[in-house]
């Protein structure tokens, strides 16, 4: 429970919550609420009575049905567990109606409509990378007092997922909660283990990440050539975010308001990314990834390391080579960034209570151990991560504690650091250069640096009061 709460925002929650419940009897059980009146009856009277004579219109009366409508995405699999979610959901809860509505594709861009046109979903998924720009335009219902007076046990869910979903009025991270996560997804090297067998090389260590210089060797022995041309790489293409923090560098400063990757340990990290492409040639460049991407690569065995998340396990483990997990190199400690997808709730939602139960229920323990038992989520709740419902021992990978070593150590991406990332996407657009190695990634990233730091002030002016 965090200290910014007043006694009265909570007191006034568990009023609204309680006295929703009260107001409707009992979600899960109309028995109960039957012998609540059932009892008040009799205590008025002195004793139990069964007057046929009674009016009619003191029975008591059926829960209005409530609809909903609730919007994610997933593929085939996913959107089944979730049906069968919510239909678990509905038979605990006979007053709710769950329209469950599933984008399959584009979902950003469609909910984008959706919100602008203002008749959003009452609860829907919220991709991290989109919450600052969704909360801060009061889209999201805050749910800080439920959560406070729920089941939900925060103090048991992973610190990172839980403060990317935070909001104070300027910057993200911080102030009360706006979603629970639905899910954490931490980055780790998956490698290809007959590869390794093949060629002579020991696998990565589950405990201790390799170092650049580590890394660089091992995919070099794992680079097969005939002539100038590359059959087999190494290691697929970096996800550099992770590479930078795993360097000691950082994106923004402490307070957010100033650009910071044009130091030396994240320019370096860079240069190290582009290397390994057009110097050492044991990722494949731009060109490569044109015939084949890194993804179908991996999958048919021409290349030995690929860098994903957790997400990844349910296909993978189609796959007819045996494989395993790593930790992301670093030159140091264990270091990288994860992802999320949040649970949230529209402000213009008519039912309130309704859809925080939808949020609690597939936030709390119970959606989290049947989207975790399909493999492709670590649970948000860290008591959960260390049992055989995330551990799957018998199935692959071997080491899937690295996932939850991982979730500990690894922070929010650096898009959601600020409510309006256009400074980021001014990044990525102006990094070509230093990816076609054209130019040193610290000379570009100090081309960069005053151009950025002005977008970071221009689309987040609240931090700068």
């Amino acid at each position: 429970m965090t200290q910014w709460k007043k006694t009265l925002g909570v007191l006034t929650a568990f009023l609204v919550l309680t006295g929703g419940t009260i107001g409707c009897g009992s979600s899960g059980n109309t028995d109960n609420g039957n012998n609540s009146a059932a009892t008040t009856n009799a205590s008025s009277n002195g004793a139990a009575t069964t007057d046929n004579s009674a009016d009619a219109n003191n029975a008591p009366k059926e829960e209005e049905l409530v609809k909903i409508q609730f919007a994610g995405w997933g593929d085939p699999t996913e959107k089944e567990v979730f049906s069968k979610l919510i239909a678990s959901f509905e038979a605990k809860n006979p007053n709710i109606d769950v329209d469950y509505l599933h984008i399959p594709s584009d979902y950003v861009g469609k909910m984008n409509t959706i919100l602008a046109g203002g008749n959003a979903p009452d609860v829907f998924y919220v991709p991290d990378g989109d919450f600052g720009r969704w909360v801060s335009q009061d889209l999201l219902l805050p749910i800080e007092d439920y959560v406070n007076v729920s089941n939900i046990d925060t103090a048991d869910m992973w610190d990172s997922a839980l403060l990317r979903y935070r909001y104070d009025g300027s910057v993200t991270g911080k102030g009360p909660l706006y979603a629970l996560p639905k899910d954490i997804g931490p980055t780790v090297l998956y490698y290809n283990k007959d590869l390794f067998t093949k060629m002579g090389v020991p696998y990565p260590s589950a405990d201790t990440p390799m170092t650049f210089d580590q890394l660089l060797e091992t995919a070099q022995k794992l680079t097969v050539k005939e002539g100038d041309k590359v059959t087999q790489y190494g290691m697929g293409p970096i996800w550099w975010e992770g590479f930078v923090l795993g360097n000691g560098g950082t994106f923004l400063s402490d307070d957010k308001k100033e650009f910071l990757l044009n130091s030396k340990e994240a320019a370096d990290a860079l240069q190290f990314a582009v290397d390994l492409a057009h110097k050492h040639k044991v990722v494949p460049d731009s060109r490569a990834l044109q015939a084949m991407n890194d993804g179908q690569m991996f999958e048919t065995g021409k290349l030995a390391m690929i860098i994903q998340g957790r997400w990844m396990v349910p296909t993978y483990r189609k796959l007819k080579f045996d494989w395993d997990v790593a930790p992301l190199p670093a030159n140091g400690k264990w270091a990288g960034w994860s992802g999320s997808v949040g649970l949230g709730i529209s402000k213009k939602t008519k039912h309130q209570e309704a859809a925080y139960k939808l949020v609690e229920f597939l936030g709390g323990p119970e959606g989290q151990k049947e989207q975790s038992l399909m493999g492709f989520a670590i649970p948000s709740f860290k008591s959960m991560a260390n049992t055989d419902v995330f551990l799957q021992p018998g199935q692959k990978p071997e080491h899937a504690e690295v996932f939850i070593k991982a979730a500990e150590s690894e922070i929010p991406g650096p898009w959601t650091n600020l409510p309006n990332a256009k400074w980021w996407d001014m990044l990525n657009q102006n990094l070509g250069p230093m990816w076609e190695a054209k130019k040193p990634a610290q000379d570009v990233l100090n081309e960069l640096k005053p151009k950025i730091d002005a977008a970071i002030k221009e689309g987040n002016p609240a931090i700068f009061k």
